[in-house]
């Protein structure tokens, strides 16, 4: 109470020379008026608000489901509360004041809305304090952490100030990245209060670590990694107190060493556990396994595409030829749908009551974006002819393969009666009647199930192709790929089930890879589901194995290859021979150059499997460095065994120390001790061991070198090579193995000198916080107030607590050297680090080869939790933690499906301002609120947007867009994106390869890509 008085008369002092002439309530309306001055949920402040996406954005604004306003204010009496139970449970200890002080003025900046960037300044002071008297170096580096934030902060808005800028975009990098290093940090700092004045017992420290290494190292210290022979350098003893961080050093050095003795000696625990290949697949594994097999395929395999699409198809030589539908009589003509199969054209509808005259032209222009969708018009007149005249070919001819007319507003097919051919060229492939002969196929409403949507208008197309002899059109990745896709159609037939089907079988088969790399990983049945688990019902693997990309090809290989490295990491050509620790090393060669032919985004990966080689090849140098210090006792022994040997001679007798010494020549025993014996108590078979690592390190890691050069580079070229046999039996020249170097220069050349922009990229940084997920598909033609979406991101139970796995794995990893860690950081930034260098656009899909390994990170942790002690609780919320995973994939699934669901269903999973599912997007807010006329929330750089949405508040703005913007008619989807980039003429049938049009920005357009169409038009079925 005397600190309030005093406090509260300190302020009247203070203030009473500023009051004077003004009254008494003048302070308290001053600092209201200032607070109602910024009503920004953030302003400049890198805190939860600012990750949130509300860097001055209003505070009446709503992030998941709520406003900012609300968040902050229930955050900042949350805050109030812990802080006052803190405070409550110190009971007065000495210290604790401050740090409950610089806690709640933390949670006030981090957690609560209107902060400016200068306010996390008042409660750094004070963490030092209460450091001073807390002793604790974690407070310090608490203090340390928000310091350099809170300097990035201030400096980034200061730079910006000296440029007249003043608010940063709220998605900006540096802010979310730092932002988002705010929240670990508070709450973190939270953690640590409560173990400091709630549970002080946990405070108990152990040797030769800091406060901080033992919050981190407690995430894993039942992981056994520490005791076991996969680690290099161990656990010491945690009874003493007093050892420091160099006699920790001290301890390790030997450690390190008998380590190397360790693995010449026995095997590694994975191999001795799984000696017995009946241990590492029992009935347990099968029953766990088997059921997420057949639960993902079940829901993998609904609705995941039709299987009937038009076979048939009129392939028109030239331009001027038309087909003539007399449908008997006169009809109300509502919709006619035709679907477009390879080739590009331009084709018109005239519509006529005797035949004679025509009118009402409907012109279609059936480009690379209409490749296997249903194109939609919806003519509304009265007729009994229909003429289809193509207006022109590219040079790569149209296919048109069927055409339904719907009349009076019925779902009804009408029947042609008779099909007349105007100046019909004798080149046409097929004839007009199979426009019409398969009117059992056409839907009235076109959906994903009849057609194609994102990249499936260039990878199932390009595998079409590839099966019958035709130019492809794609060529910026290798056709591997797109040959197993067109596996699919081959066996299933042109239609969207036929070439989404490998894929998605593909997407089945990561399953028991997962499970088979966590049995080995982790030793357990348990913690083989949990890994498999979360990549089952994870949202980026279910989105992208069922759509017909060749993505999910690259990862599937990916995960192959590492799985089998990791195994050549956990074998010794001295223990097990050259020939088996060959075996998988061959393996994981194969499957890289499988992927490679697939996805160049596997070459990425090929660094991580050179680095994981170096590793090994590195600990076999050092147990032959080992081998040859102790025969030549050129090494600094053990003394504890002279020590103890001396001891118990000079005590009660001999006999103890006879024993200590045949004991000392067992190598169990030796082992057990970690102890590595000197060179008088060496076995005979000890001895003829060193000696064959001595002989064979030299001859074995040249052959196995000798060996990388043929798995790792000439059977992958070999591959990669044999891939393009479908390109080089495409009749014509220009088909050549001269051609497919040729290509190869293309392609990367494309993505060397790609510029592009897209509302849906991303850049690598906002991937793991999924900040912007990648719209697939919108469908049209849905009743009122429904809608069908496809959206591919990940789940936020496995990749939020994922990401924070990953980085507390690197401190972990580069204290304690845990093999599995190493193996698994490597796989992952093997993948992630090489999209840091790439200038190019980029989406939130290519993250997915991270995924896997990021979850084997998280079942590592969790591994750790179960095991740190026998606790029935913990079981329960480890499977909760399952549940939620699972529910969240059921509560997305419509979204990720393209389930026919209600619009406001899907406003409710609108997380994250990014998360935009629906045609309830910001922009259509943004007109029913009728604060902004405007589609420009967006319009890029480099991209006009145009949006066609039929019944929808947005056809009301259109009017007021400029004329810049060329509208594109019956869109399939929310809205199309297009350029006015110069169109570019596709490679003839047998010429060369010459890039004859190139974009204004410089880059080569002679084969468009799928990012191509990113940038020029976002058409989905």
């Amino acid at each position: 109470m005397l600190s309030f008085l005093s406090g509260a008369a300190t302020i009247v002092v203070l203030a009473f020379p500023f009051a004077i002439g003004r009254g008494y309530g003048w302070l308290p309306e001053l600092y209201l008026n200032t607070l109602s001055s910024y009503p920004y949920a953030s302003l400049n402040a890198f805190n939860l608000m600012a990750l949130l996406g509300g860097n001055f954005v209003e505070m009446s604004q709503t992030v998941l489901h709520m406003t900012y306003q609300a968040i902050g204010t229930t955050l900042m009496a949350a805050s109030l509360l812990y802080c006052c139970y803190l405070y409550i449970r110190s009971k007065g200890r000495e210290g604790a004041l401050f740090y409950v002080t610089f806690l709640f003025i933390t949670a006030m900046f981090v957690c609560t809305a209107k902060m400016h960037e200068r306010y996390l300044h008042y409660g750094l002071l004070l963490v030092l304090v209460a450091y001073i008297y807390l002793k604790d170096k974690r407070m310090l580096m608490l203090f340390i952490g928000f310091s350099l934030t809170h300097f990035i902060n201030v400096g980034d808005v200061l730079l910006r100030s000296f440029h007249q800028d003043y608010h940063i975009p709220k998605d900006d990098p540096l802010l979310l990245v730092v932002s988002a290093l705010n929240v670990l940090l508070f709450i973190y700092a939270c953690m640590l209060g409560w173990r400091h004045f709630v549970k002080p017992h946990q405070l108990s420290p152990q040797q030769g670590q800091s406060p901080l290494q033992r919050d981190l190292d407690g995430l894993v210290e039942s992981t056994g990694t520490t005791k076991s022979t996969e680690s290099i350098g161990s656990a010491e003893s945690t009874n003493s107190t007093e050892s420091t961080n160099s006699a920790e050093s001290r301890v390790q050095a030997p450690n390190i060493r008998f380590k190397s003795w360790t693995s010449i000696f026995e095997p590694s625990i994975e191999e001795k556990a799984f000696a017995d290949k009946r241990r590492l697949f029992t009935g347990k594994d099968v029953l766990y396994l088997g059921a997420l097999i057949v639960v993902y395929t079940f829901i993998a395999l609904y609705h995941l595409g039709g299987h009937q699409d038009p076979a048939t198809f009129w392939k028109p030589a030239r331009s001027g030829e038309a087909i003539i539908a007399d449908l008997g009589a006169e009809h109300q003509i509502t919709r006619i749908n035709s679907f477009a199969g390879v080739g590009e054209g331009a084709y018109s509808y005239w519509f006529s009551k005797d035949g004679q005259a025509w009118e009402h032209q409907i012109a279609v222009k059936s480009d690379h974006t209409q490749v296997f969708t249903w194109h939609t018009e919806e003519p509304k007149v009265q007729a009994r002819y229909v003429k289809i005249a193509i207006d022109a070919q590219e040079s790569a001819a149209l296919h048109l393969h069927e055409v339904g007319i719907f009349g009076e507003e019925s779902s009804t097919i009408l029947p042609v009666q008779e099909v007349i051919e105007e100046q019909i060229n004798t080149e046409d492939e097929g004839n007009g009647a199979s426009l019409f002969d398969e009117p059992q196929v056409v839907p009235y409403k076109p959906t994903y199930m009849e057609g194609s949507y994102f990249d499936e208008i260039y990878h199932a197309r390009t595998a079409y192709e590839h099966l019958h002899k035709i130019e492809p059109y794609e060529s910026t990745h290798p056709p591997l790929g797109k040959i197993l896709i067109s596996i699919g159609i081959w066996l299933f037939g042109l239609n969207p089930f036929g070439w989404r089907i490998i894929g998605t079988l593909f997407g089945v088969g990561m399953i028991p890879i997962m499970y088979v790399f966590a049995k080995r990983m982790f030793g357990k049945s348990e913690y083989a589901f949990i890994a498999a688990f979360l990549l089952t019902f994870d949202f980026m693997h279910f989105a992208q194995t069922r759509i017909a990309t060749i993505d999910v090809y690259g990862v599937f290989f990916i995960m192959l290859m590492f799985y089998f490295m990791y195994r050549y990491t956990t074998r010794s050509f001295y223990r097990d021979g050259l020939w088996k620790t060959l075996i998988p090393l061959g393996l994981s060669g194969l499957f890289f150059g499988i992927g490679a032919a697939s996805k160049w985004i596997v070459i990425y990966g090929g660094a991580g499997l050179a680095l994981l080689l170096f590793l090994t090849l590195l600990e076999r140098y050092r147990e032959y460095r080992l081998a040859k210090r102790v025969l030549n006792e050129a090494y600094e022994p053990d003394t504890s065994l002279h020590e103890h040997t001396a001891s118990l001679d000079h005590g009660s007798g001999g006999e103890e120390a006879d024993q200590a010494l045949t004991n000392a020549r067992q190598p169990e025993t030796a082992l057990t001790d970690n102890t590595i014996p000197p060179r008088e108590f060496l076995t005979e078979e000890q001895r003829r061991r060193l000696q064959n690592v001595i002989r064979q390190f030299p001859r074995y890691t040249i052959s196995t070198l000798l060996y990388c050069l043929l798995t790792f580079v000439l059977i992958p070229v070999v591959i990669y090579t044999l891939s393009y046999i479908p390109f080089m039996m495409v009749p014509g020249p220009g088909h050549g193995l001269k051609d497919v170097v040729t290509y190869q220069v293309h392609m990367y050349k494309y993505h060397k000198d790609l510029v592009a922009t897209h509302p849906f990229s991303s850049p690598w940084w906002e991937w793991p916080m999924m900040i912007r997920p990648i719209w697939y598909y919108q469908g049209k033609l849905m009743p009122p107030g429904m809608l069908s979406s496809i959206v591919s991101f990940g789940n936020p139970l496995i990749w939020w607590p994922g990401f924070i796995a990953v980085i507390v794995s690197i401190y972990v990893a580069a204290k304690r050297l845990d093999k599995k860690l190493v193996v698994l950081l490597i796989a992952y930034g093997s993948q992630y680090l090489p999209w840091m260098l790439v200038p190019r656009l980029t989406f939130i899909y290519h993250y997915f080869a991270m995924v896997p390994f990021m979850v084997l990170l998280l079942t590592y942790y969790i591994k750790g939790y179960l095991e740190e002690s026998e606790s029935p609780h913990k079981r329960k919320w480890v499977s909760g933690y399952l549940v939620g995973v699972f529910i969240l994939f059921a509560l997305f699934y419509p979204i990720l499906s393209g389930m026919v669901i209600p619009s406001a269903y899907s406003y409710y999973l609108r997380w994250l301002p990014g998360w935009n599912f629906s045609k309830r997007s910001k922009v259509t807010e943004s007109i029913t609120k009728q604060k902004t006329p405007s589609c420009a929330l967006l319009h890029t750089a480099e991209s006009f947007v145009r949006f066609t949405v039929s019944e929808s508040p947005l056809r009301a703005c259109i009017p007021l867009l400029p004329h810049t913007f060329r509208k594109q008619t019956q869109s399939d989807h929310l809205c199309r994106y297009t350029t006015g980039r110069p169109r570019r003429k596709r490679r003839a049938p047998g010429s060369r390869y010459r890039s004859t049009a190139r974009h204004p920005q410089g880059h080569p357009e002679s084969h468009r890509s799928p990012d191509l169409l990113k940038m020029s038009g976002v058409h989905r079925s």
